[in-house]
């Protein structure tokens, strides 16, 4: 039988050790519910005349997350001598960003629920979604009916998708049987 050498792994002691690097975001609640922010040990104070409460605690956490683009490590003590110590993790980006619409004009509305969404002359394009509108899709697994007690077994299955526009309001589900 042909003997294999032991694969074995050896740290050079040369080498130094790379730090892993986490923001230390330290927030402290007084018995006021005022709230004292340091990073990275530095103070991260509030705009000019200003004092943050608990309210404030997710908007400074987006902000020093950069909008959840990068984690943080968070440890916040409470006035009664509670701790509690969180990771802040970053979401991935998506990968084609649209911004939706701040509000559709009311005429766009009734447009889009007026218009039914059928697929046009390329089967794969559907319509009467909002313009810029996000567009949810999901993929249906299988259709099952709930037994006596409201339950169900998952399926093994796939069917066609659910697309559903998040302004509009706007509903296909396609089925491929």
């Amino acid at each position: 039988m042909l003997k294999l050498p032991s694969l074995r792994h050896r740290r050079n002691d040369t080498s130094e050790p790379v730090p892993v690097v986490l923001r230390h975001v330290v927030i402290t609640v007084d018995t006021t519910g005022a709230l004292t922010v340091t990073v990275d040990q530095q103070p991260h104070l509030p705009p000019a005349g200003e004092v943050w409460g608990r309210s404030d605690f997710a908007a400074i956490l987006d902000d020093l997350t950069e909008q959840r683009r990068i984690p943080v490590r968070v440890d916040v003590y409470e006035s009664d001598g509670s701790h509690f110590t969180d990771i802040i993790h970053a979401h991935r980006p998506r990968r084609n960003p649209e911004p939706e619409p701040d509000t559709p004009a009311p005429a766009d509305e009734q447009a889009a629920a007026e218009s039914p969404a059928l697929p046009t002359d390329d089967s794969c394009r559907l319509v009467g979604f909002l313009p810029g509108e996000t567009v949810l899709l999901a993929q249906i697994v299988e259709e099952v009916a709930a037994d006596e007690n409201g339950t169900i077994t998952p399926p093994d299955t796939a069917l066609g998708p659910v697309v559903v526009g998040r302004t509009s309001g706007t509903l296909i589900v396609q089925e491929t049987r």
